[in-house]
């Protein structure tokens, strides 16, 4: 088996230093162009997706909506894709969010967000997804968020959802991440990385 996962992040949703971030963030008039670039980009591909799944959060359904008229497919949504601490408004503006940097104390599996859902059970769902997207084969568009796309790779990486978290990373908006999982002539898992947060598509670049 040998499926290329193809993991999008949505386009910019933020909307200056006193926002809240929720799951009704719609995409702003950069991340709505971020997202045509974006559809523009998947469109060329060869191969091209033939599945897109995204998250139920307003920001990756539009942006999964330009990747669909793009290519001409319907939209799967899969809330296990939902980014982490999405169940409550954010305590946290994005201000404070960049000062105070609250995730860095969220690494544990037992160390949960505002919301209540611990970062162990982030990675138990996000990799669930993750392998049922991969099951299901094909090219699959997966839209959805940093922290999202963070627990996909770990399931690449056969990384336990109850295991600390041993890296971070992050992605900007409306960039690319390509991860190819197969299984080799003895029946053992292999990720090979491709890509990491590519932005090269974009006419604008952001991180947030």
């Amino acid at each position: 088996m040998h499926t290329p996962l193809l993991l999008a992040r949505h386009g910019q949703a933020t909307s200056g230093p006193d926002h809240r971030w929720t799951a009704e963030d719609p995409l702003t008039d950069l991340g709505l162009r971020q997202a045509q670039d974006l559809g523009r980009a998947v469109a060329t591909r060869s191969p091209r997706p033939d599945r897109i799944v995204a998250s139920p959060a307003v920001r990756a359904q539009q942006t999964a909506q330009a990747c669909a008229d793009a290519l001409g497919l319907p939209i799967e949504t899969d809330a296990r894709l939902m980014e982490f601490g999405s169940g409550a408004l954010s305590p946290f503006t994005l201000a404070e969010m960049i000062e105070l940097a609250p995730y860095d104390d969220i690494w544990h599996p037992h160390d949960a967000a505002w919301d209540g859902e611990t970062i162990g059970a982030f990675y138990q769902r996000t990799g669930e997804a993750a392998e049922a997207i991969w099951q299901a084969g094909g090219n699959p568009l997966v839209v959805s968020h940093a922290g999202t796309t963070q627990g996909l790779l770990r399931w690449s990486m056969q990384i336990a959802p109850d295991a600390p978290d041993s890296f971070s990373l992050f992605v900007g908006n409306a960039s690319l991440t390509e991860v190819v999982v197969r299984v080799d002539r003895h029946g053992r898992r292999r990720a090979d990385l491709k890509r990491l947060g590519a932005t090269d598509h974009l006419s604008t670049a952001t991180d947030i």
